[in-house]
């Protein structure tokens, strides 16, 4: 492997070792090969690090970072030191409970040797539960207009399947203003200082839904993070969605602030089968 690898893969771990094997043979066994594989123990408590450990001893692709720490922010604030530390040419991320499909890193790296204007690409994701059972799919906008004007409504870009530009960013990638989240409000803030985001129309990730996964617990708790940070859109940077969008933003709200957590989740399981997002 070259000294100086053309892609960086980061994938941050806290307490993960239930899935963490999974998540991290899906990126050693890519059909690309030229990378390195920055593994950071933000923390954990359990056998993550024994788990990683292990494999860096058997791939030399692997580099070890530590926190004696948790860093918090569902793993965003040691994603940021990762990111500053990367030497690849181009920074993929993964979740230590998710998969990436065996042409994920290939495909996102052809289409950003190809897109020159891109800054950062992500994909389509398959939902997958906790026994790897597919139970639902994730479709976004791949134009980058339509990303920028359907922002308001949704976060367009699947955060476990981003691939973008090194050196771009001279400061943290995400900024951290929110208890969650902060991806989508990162994102936004990237795309309004000029940056281009696509997606591939195609499924390179799979995407764990489980009980600790942040986007599926303390669903209230999330949607009103949601709320704030679209408003942030609205009063900070002038951002105008469409009226139907901010219309139904208001509906959900109000039924979210209304029914009780137990139905709302089982209202938003059926909902993603039926719309088929």
């Amino acid at each position: 492997m070259p000294v100086t690898p053309k892609l960086s893969v980061v994938m941050p771990v806290h307490n993960g070792e239930r899935f963490l094997a999974e998540a991290i043979e899906s990126i050693l066994s890519q059909t690309y090969g030229d990378f390195e594989f920055l593994l950071i123990d933000d923390g954990s408590t359990d056998t993550s690090a024994s788990i990683i450990e292990q494999y860096a001893a058997q791939d030399a692709r692997i580099r070890i970072l530590t926190n004696s720490v948790a860093q918090g922010f569902g793993g965003e604030k040691a994603s940021n030191s990762a990111y500053k530390q990367a030497r690849g040419q181009y920074i993929a991320k993964l979740d230590a409970d998710d998969i990436a499909y065996p042409q994920r890193l290939e495909r996102q790296l052809n289409f950003l040797e190809t897109n020159p204007d891109i800054f950062l690409v992500g994909s389509w994701l398959t939902l997958i539960d906790t026994q790897g059972k597919v139970i639902g799919k994730r479709r976004y906008p791949t134009d980058p207009d339509d990303i920028v004007r359907e922002f308001y409504y949704r976060n367009c870009i699947g955060h476990p399947s981003i691939m973008f530009r090194n050196n771009v960013i001279t400061d943290d990638f995400y900024t951290l203003r929110f208890a969650a989240l902060n991806d989508y409000y990162s994102h936004f803030l990237h795309m309004q200082a000029g940056l281009t985001m696509a997606n591939i129309p195609e499924y390179l990730v799979k995407y764990r839904v489980h009980d600790s996964n942040t986007t599926f617990s303390g669903l209230k708790r999330q949607w009103l993070t949601n709320v704030g940070i679209k408003q942030s859109f609205v009063d900070d940077f002038g951002y105008r969605p469409p009226l139907t969008h901010r219309l139904t933003m208001q509906l959900i709200t109000l039924g979210i602030r209304i029914l009780p957590e137990h139905l709302l989740m089982r209202i938003m399981n059926q909902a993603r089968k039926l719309l088929n997002t």
